[in-house]
C-alpha cells in the first residue's frame, strides 16, 4: 500500500511560537517572562489585535522568519519518514514559501514539496484548504499521514479522508480540543512510534 507524510510546519516542525514572540516582544519593548507561552492562538494575552498584525507583518520581513529552530530532531524525523514522499503544507503568505522552504532545507530536513494552504487567506490568491492540497497529491489508493497543531486542519483533513491518520500536536492553545478518531500527540515520540502497516515502496 503506497504512503504519503503531510505536516504543518510553524508550530509542529518549526518552532513559530518563540521566533514570533522574540521578535514582536523587542519590536514593541515589552518585558516578557523567559518561556512564556501564549494561552491562545491570538496571543491576546500580550498583544491586541492590532499588534497582533503590525508584529505578524514586521516579522514576515524579518530574517527570524526563515531561521526558526526546529521542534523534532531533523535526522530522526528524515529516518523515521524519509521511506516515503514529504510534503510540507503550510498557511503562510504563498509569496512568503521560499524563505520557509529554505528554513527547512538548512536545518535539515528532507522533503518531497512544500505547499501554502489553510483557512487564513491572502489577497490575490484563491481559497485552498489543506485537504485541497492533499486531494491534488494523492495518487490511486494511497494513504497518508497528516500532523497539525490546528484542530480545524485536523477536522477539515479527517472529514475529507475518514481513512488517513489524522494528528493534532498538542500546544497550549489546543487543550480544550477532543475527537473521537483524531489522535492527539503530546510528543513527536507519539506519531514515531505509531504502528502503520505500510510497504516502504514509492
Amino acid at each position: 500500500m503506497a504512503f504519503r507524510c503531510f505536516f504543518d510546519v510553524d508550530g509542529v516542525v518549526l518552532d513559530f511560537e518563540s521566533s514570533f514572540i522574540k521578535v514582536v516582544s523587542n519590536y514593541f519593548q515589552l518585558d516578557v517572562p523567559e518561556n512564556y507561552q501564549t494561552e491562545n492562538w491570538f496571543f491576546s494575552d500580550l498583544l491586541t489585535s492590532e499588534q497582533v498584525q503590525e508584529g505578524w507583518d514586521y516579522f514576515l520581513k524579518c530574517s527570524e522568519f526563515e531561521n526558526m529552530p526546529p521542534l523534532v530532531d531533523p535526522h530522526q524525523f528524515n529516518r523515521i519518514f524519509g521511506a516515503y514522499p514529504v510534503h510540507f503544507v503550510t498557511n503562510i503568505p504563498p509569496d512568503c514559501l521560499d524563505r520557509r522552504q529554505r528554513n527547512l532545507k538548512k536545518i535539515g530536513y528532507q522533503f518531497t514539496s512544500a505547499h501554502c494552504a489553510g483557512f487564513v487567506q491572502y489577497d490575490g490568491h484563491p481559497p485552498q484548504t489543506k485537504a485541497d492540497v492533499i486531494q491534488n497529491l494523492l495518487e490511486d489508493h494511497e494513504q497518508f499521514l497528516f500532523v497539525d497543531d490546528h484542530p480545524d486542519n485536523c477536522v477539515n483533513v479527517h472529514e475529507s479522508f475518514p481513512e488517513a491518520e489524522v494528528w493534532l500536536m498538542t500546544r497550549p492553545h489546543n487543550q480544550d480540543f477532543s475527537h473521537p478518531v483524531i489522535r492527539r500527540a503530546l510528543h513527536w515520540d507519539d506519531v514515531f512510534k505509531h504502528p502503520r502497516e505500510v510497504d516502504h515502496e514509492h
